[in-house]
């Protein structure tokens, strides 16, 4: 797994070959201390896997702060 952009709570990370896993390109959110998923892409049928990568991982930034709001 390589790390392709790390926003603290969110990262963009690459897993592998497009025709080994089934989310290639993946976009993770930290949740109670652990990496979960929070959308995946396959490059190999996405030409645009890393631009939408980027795009939902500014979504679940917007989600985190939402939430963070509402608590504080």
């Amino acid at each position: 797994m390589y790390i392709m952009k790390n926003f603290v709570d969110v990262r963009i990370v690459s897993d592998g070959s497009p025709f080994d896993v089934a989310y290639d390109i993946k976009v993770e959110w930290l949740v109670n201390g652990k990496w979960e998923l929070y959308r995946g892409f396959n490059s190999l049928s996405d030409d645009y896997a890393i631009t939408n990568a980027h795009e939902a991982a500014m979504r679940a930034i917007k989600e985190l702060a939402k939430e963070a709001a509402l608590e504080g």
